[in-house]
C-alpha cells in the first residue's frame, strides 16, 4: 500500500471513532426506574416558579 492510502484509511476510519459515545448519563436529568429518560417528567422550574427552559437549543435547517 502506499502512503497515501494509509492516510486515507486512517482518516476515514477514525470518523466513525469520534461518533461513538460513552455510556455517560447527564446528570439532572430525570430517570425511569430501567435508567432511561423519564420523557413524561414534568419541566424544571426556575426560582419564580415558571419553567426553566435554559439549556441548548438547536434550529433545524431545512
Amino acid at each position: 500500500m502506499t502512503r497515501s492510502s494509509i492516510v486515507m484509511l486512517a482518516v476515514l476510519s477514525s470518523s466513525p471513532l469520534t461518533a461513538q459515545w460513552l455510556n455517560y448519563p447527564t446528570p439532572g436529568i430525570p430517570r425511569t426506574p430501567t435508567g432511561k429518560p423519564n420523557l413524561a417528567a414534568p419541566a424544571p422550574r426556575a426560582p419564580d416558579g415558571k419553567p426553566d427552559l435554559s439549556g441548548v437549543w438547536n434550529r433545524i435547517s431545512p
